[in-house]
């Protein structure tokens, strides 16, 4: 896939951006994750780790899909 192919959601972030979309977790917390296998392993950018949103947003639906239904 091309640069110019990434849809905006594909767009790679760093640990603190991540960190915020986990819900303000720290970015030690990220690196723990990643070494767990649950989220993605970093692309290196200029030796920035970088992870691409869309793993970001599809790690959160993974647990949005694990938590118990909700009775009414």
């Amino acid at each position: 896939m091309s640069a110019t192919n990434l849809s905006s959601e594909d767009r790679l972030i760093d640990f603190k951006e991540v960190a915020h979309l986990l819900g303000d977790i720290s970015e030690r917390s990220v690196r723990r994750l990643i070494a767990r296998g649950d989220l993605a392993q970093p692309v290196k950018v200029l030796s920035a780790p970088k992870l691409y949103q869309s793993d970001v947003f599809a790690y959160l639906e993974k647990l949005k899909a694990k938590r118990p239904a909700t009775r009414r």
